[in-house]
């Protein structure tokens, strides 16, 4: 009995070690990311994974730092293996959806975003991705994924955007201004907040003209 108590305590104590080192490891691996040093950062993440092959944020900053290294395809091939997790996030396939997008696949973007969509129903990001592939096909569609994001994500700033330029140039101007000054509201610092300022001053200037 004692040495199995012995043997317990053996396996907790590399457990914990190989915690402690997984995390130093992303750690590192992150000031790596930061300074732009995808490549170290690479590595480092690869080590860290096989010492926990189950840790999704490690895996997932794998894929990301791929994205930025653009090896699109080894992003794709990494991310996609957490796409059927329960605890896959919507940066999983936003990332995902982005690499085919920078590899000029739309059709495989749009499915990964909408993959996504149908996993994580409430992801504001996942609905804006997707409304804007659809924009680029000029399919008017794409309104419905952002008011739909909007519906289910009200704190993501993202579809506000894309909505009030859409309204913008359409001849609703009044949801144009409504969403204009959601976005503002939400993302005051946002670097397109210039650009719905000055949506919002036109569009005020045509609603009182008429």
């Amino acid at each position: 009995m004692k040495k199995i108590f012995l043997i317990l305590i053996a396996v907790c104590c590399q457990y914990i070690l190989f915690a402690q080192d997984v995390k130093q490891l992303h750690e590192n691996a992150r000031n790596f990311m930061h300074k732009g040093d995808y490549p170290n950062a690479i590595l480092i993440l690869n080590r860290a994974l096989s010492l926990q092959p189950n840790n999704l944020e490690v895996a997932k900053d794998l894929g990301l730092n791929y994205y930025y290294s653009k090896d699109y395809k080894k992003s794709i091939e990494v991310l996609s293996q957490l796409f059927d997790r329960d605890d896959v996030d919507d940066q999983c396939f936003q990332i995902a959806g982005d690499a085919y997008w920078a590899l000029e696949d739309a059709k495989e973007a749009e499915n990964i975003y909408r993959k996504g969509i149908k996993k994580l129903p409430n992801s504001g990001p996942l609905y804006n991705e997707l409304g804007k592939v659809l924009w680029t096909k000029n399919d008017f569609n794409a309104i419905k994924q952002w008011e739909k994001g909007i519906e289910n994500d009200p704190g993501f700033a993202g579809n506000y955007y894309n909505a009030s330029k859409y309204y913008y140039f359409t001849t609703d101007k009044v949801w144009s201004l409504v969403y204009g000054e959601i976005f503002i509201n939400i993302d005051p610092k946002s670097a397109y907040c210039p650009e719905i300022k000055n949506i919002l001053l036109e569009g005020y200037k045509k609603l009182f003209a008429d």
